[in-house]
């Protein structure tokens, strides 16, 4: 007899818990999360009531543009997307076999999705009927990424997931994360770890990272990546 599967208030509860712990600590155990997903994406309502509430503070820190005056009608807008997405039988959101880990991916797809709606609430403002996409980058405070390089930067996340699964140490594992993923200056780094309890020098840092990608330039899968 297959097990209860976990009440939906435990699985948010542990499922907040978990994105804090990745955004504070570089955690990734995103289990828990995983699991309202694949309820949601399987048109389970209370899942996909669940999936909204974990991803709006998610989604709040993400806006794209400067000015904050439009960001709950933006949000409210992203939020009944992914309602209509995971209702949608005919073309629903589809859960691919990791990596990524699919709340991973679902967030570069909420991402994406509220990128696209920022773009397009600006389009809508009456005095910016006929604004192109270069002036919408270039006007001070209105700042948005370009649709374009949505499946650049989405195939650039999975590429970077893929890579850290293989990083075995995972100490030299966080280090990759914060240097390329987070962008983190060597000090920065140093620093962010420190608040982790982990008492790494910058020297330290450096050997790590040229140990991590000696290692992964020696899997046939990503040695074209590193002699590009």
């Amino acid at each position: 007899m297959p097990p209860e599967p976990i009440a939906l208030d435990a699985l948010c509860d542990t499922c907040e818990q978990q994105l804090l712990g990745f955004r504070l600590r570089g955690e990734r155990d995103t289990a828990s999360c995983d699991a309202i997903l694949c309820r949601a994406a399987a048109h389970d309502d209370p899942a996909i009531s669940a999936l909204v509430q974990v991803s709006a503070p998610l989604l709040r820190r993400h806006y794209p543009l400067r000015q904050r005056d439009g960001i709950d009608d933006w949000a409210q807008n992203v939020l009944l997307q992914v309602v209509v997405k995971m209702r949608n039988r005919e073309s629903p959101y589809q859960i691919k076999p990791p990596p990524p880990r699919p709340f991973v991916a679902y967030q570069a797809y909420l991402k994406i999705t509220g990128r696209n709606l920022a773009y397009d609430q600006l389009r809508a403002e009456p005095d910016r009927a006929e604004v192109s996409l270069e002036q919408v980058r270039a006007a001070p405070g209105n700042a948005v990424a370009d649709p374009r390089s949505d499946l650049a930067e989405l195939e650039r996340l999975m590429r970077f997931e893929w890579l850290l699964e293989r990083i075995r140490k995972p100490l030299d594992r966080e280090i990759f994360r914060m240097r390329f993923g987070l962008h983190l200056a060597p000090d920065a780094t140093v620093a962010a770890l420190g608040q982790q309890g982990q008492d790494v020098t910058k020297q330290q840092v450096f050997r790590s990272v040229e140990r991590t990608v000696r290692y992964l330039s020696t899997l046939p899968e990503v040695r074209d990546m590193f002699e590009e």
